[in-house]
């Protein structure tokens, strides 16, 4: 009646709406999961100084020479509370947002990709910024900035969810204090 080929096809296509069906419903389980149960995490950012530069930094990549800033800062965060049955990866940053013309400006000057609920408890003294602070205009001029903690969750099945809201710091760009 039916041929070994078209057997195989509807096993097939069976197996493949069965997939479907359930990765559907633990996507839409883990987004309220994480939109009712899920704690937000605490954190604390105290930036411990920054520095304004002119000429080309040694990180980052950038060939003009212009204002630069690079910061220290200490970081606690326990971050385990993001970590459910469907999340496979964290990636974390600390960004750095401040007005500009026409639109605001956000540099991430830290970041960190978390895969166990082990690495989740974040405790830094003294860190520096792994990337430079660099302004389209070319100087920051004091201006006012924020640096906030922020997260994007990396769920095995299911969109990425994105920050739900953290620590921030207010602070002011100093001055330049020389060209050389």
């Amino acid at each position: 009646m039916f041929s070994t080929f078209q057997r195989i096809q509807q096993y097939c296509g069976f197996v493949t709406t069965v997939t479907v069906l359930l990765a559907a419903s633990i996507s839409i389980a883990s987004l309220i999961e994480d939109h009712y149960f899920i704690n937000i995490p605490s954190a604390s950012i105290n930036l411990q100084s920054i520095d304004v530069r002119f000429g080309k930094p040694q990180i980052g990549y950038n060939y003009k020479r212009q204002e630069y800033a690079l910061m220290k800062f200490d970081l606690e965060a326990d971050l385990r509370p993001l970590f459910t049955w469907n999340t496979k990866q964290l990636f974390v940053y600390l960004a750095a947002t401040y007005p500009g013309k026409p639109y605001t400006n956000k540099v991430v000057v830290w970041d960190a990709i978390i895969k166990d609920k082990e690495e989740a408890l974040i405790s830094l003294r003294d860190a520096t910024a792994d990337y430079a602070i660099y302004d389209v205009t070319g100087k920051f001029n004091g201006r006012n900035a924020t640096l906030s903690l922020e997260w994007n969750l990396q769920p095995y099945v299911g969109p990425l969810l994105w920050n739900k809201g953290a620590e921030r710091e207010k602070f002011v760009f100093p001055p330049l204090k020389s060209t050389r």
